[in-house]
């Protein structure tokens, strides 16, 4: 058996004047022996036979046996069929091409599969004739299992944040500013765009986000090291007011940014709150109009009593006819009055509503002269009328909203005067008529309109406004099976539009429509 050129754990021994010969020739052969050992790399070398004439500590351990059971024997006695099988055939190479060769491999060793960075070279002597090979092999299984490991990691990260239900972002802060890393899916809302598009680009990239992740904000959390939790509210470009609970928590020189938006569980909660102040309100209502309907009751005998009496008294024609038409009047509103404690008793009940065709003209003429006392100080009152069918309505319910909207228009011009306000009707469609009351006044900011229909939402000032009207009328005009819109321009004004149906050729009256809360 040849011996290995470097002289250790080579078998048989060799004669000492060969090993004296080859140590001068190595001169750093201990050197290069005490390095071997050290390294975590298989070492080897073998001849022209494959057999192994060294092969350092590190390699014995990947082959599972002792360097002493190593050495003199082939791949063929000391691994699997496949694996000898490769490991020869790069041997070959090795030697056909004269030259170093590198490979990958992935090898089964010693009952392990390992994963392997193979390098092999031909040995020479000083004259060039090839004496063997030698070989060099790193282990990288533990290193392929960690890249697998961590994309795995990654890759069930994505998962995790892409089904979550919660806008995630994860930024870092360099010199431009705060930078996305990863946005999942539930993100594009707020971004404007696939996640895969904003991922790089800068958080400022995006002014209408920027409000997850405010850079005071995130120095704070990155100097304190304690997440940050907090529900804020924002105003959106094509959603409008949104509500959002945002947590930040710092990780390294990243931030991790979890965006959630609660915006129908803050509404349910104002509902649940606005319908236990509207129970109240129907309560109140319902007592008011009880102590009403009884005073209201004696002044309409009363009235009956006074015109009855008149009409027996010799009085000049004059006289009587201003006072039958003062008694009018007053009967008028008297009625007027018991129509809407009927119709306060039938909103705090939840009753049906009952609707019959009427001239819509005529309810907006006595809407405008209920409300004058309140827009003839404010400016002129026009009226544009179109011809129109009857509608299906609730004369009582309809005056409401046609007076509510009419002071609100008069409320908004200025106070010296010299506003306008416009009283539009038209045909809308076949089923649909529509009204326009637009005034010329302050109008209404952007951040308001959303909400204006909202009960108990008022900007007035105290003890001047509920903000139960708009939401009312809102409510009269949908039970009705109509609808109410609004649009306004600050500084130029403000326009309500509503739609009424129009009532059939075939209506009875006194019909009903369907209930009104």
């Amino acid at each position: 058996m040849t011996e290995h050129p470097l002289g250790v754990r080579a078998v048989p021994a060799l004669a000492p004047e060969r090993v004296s010969a080859q140590a001068e020739a190595l001169p750093y052969r201990d050197l290069f022996l005490a390095l071997a050992e050290e390294l975590p790399d298989a070492i080897f070398t073998k001849d022209l036979q494959g057999r192994y004439t060294y092969i350092n500590s590190a390699g014995a351990r990947f082959l599972g046996r002792p360097a002493e059971e190593i050495l003199g024997r082939r791949d063929c006695e000391l691994l699997g069929l496949e694996e000898a099988r490769n490991s020869q055939e790069f041997d070959r190479q090795t030697l056909l091409a004269g030259r170093t060769l590198h490979a990958e491999m992935s090898e089964w060793l010693a009952g392990v599969q390992r994963e392997w960075l193979s390098t092999k070279g031909v040995l020479r002597r000083a004259d060039g004739q090839v004496t063997g090979l030698f070989g060099i092999c790193r282990d990288v299984s533990d290193h392929r299992r960690s890249e697998a490991a961590r994309s795995q990691s990654e890759a069930l990260f994505r998962a995790a944040s892409s089904n979550s239900f919660d806008a995630f972002f994860i930024v870092r802060a360099d010199s431009e500013g705060l930078r996305l890393l990863h946005v999942n899916t539930h993100a594009e809302a707020l971004l404007g765009c696939a996640a895969r598009q904003a991922e790089g680009h800068l958080l400022s990239d995006f002014p209408q986000a920027a409000f997850i992740a405010p850079p005071p904000l995130c120095q704070e959390v990155w100097r304190t090291g304690k997440p940050h939790d907090e529900e804020l509210k924002q105003v959106l470009p094509r959603h409008g007011r949104r509500w959002f609970r945002r947590q930040l928590s710092a990780v390294g020189e990243c931030m991790a940014v979890m965006v959630r938006d609660i915006t129908e569980h803050r509404e349910n909660e104002l509902r649940l709150r606005l319908n236990e102040r509207m129970a109240a309100v129907g309560m109140l209502a319902a007592g008011v109009a009880h102590e009403i309907n009884n005073p209201l009751a004696f002044v309409l005998s009363n009235l009956h009593y006074i015109e009855k009496e008149l009409r027996r008294l010799k009085l000049a024609q004059s006289d009587l006819g201003e006072m039958m038409e003062a008694i009018t009047d007053a009967r008028e509103g008297a009625e007027r009055m018991r129509g809407i404690v009927q119709s306060l008793r039938s909103l705090a009940r939840g009753d049906s509503v009952n609707t019959q065709p009427m001239d819509l003209h005529e309810v907006l003429d006595n809407s405008v002269q209920l409300a004058w006392g309140r827009l003839r100080s404010r400016g002129n009152v026009v009226r544009d009328y179109a011809e129109l069918p009857q509608v299906l309505a609730n004369s009582v319910q309809l005056s409401q909203v046609f007076v509510n909207l009419l002071v609100n228009a008069a409320q908004a011009l200025p106070e010296s005067g010299g506003g306008e306000i416009r009283v539009v009707t038209r045909q809308h469609s076949d089923s649909m008529v529509r009204v326009e009351v637009h005034d010329t006044g302050c109008g209404i900011p952007v951040e308001n309109l959303e909400r204006i229909f909202e009960p108990f939402f008022t900007t007035k000032p105290v003890g001047e406004g509920t903000g139960l009207g708009l939401s009312i009328s809102h409510d009269i005009v949908r039970g009705l099976g109509g609808e109410l819109t609004v649009n306004s321009t600050p500084g130029v004004g403000t326009t309500f539009r509503l739609l009424l149906p129009v009532a059939p050729e075939d209506a009875p009256s006194g019909s009903t429509q369907g209930e009104v809360h």
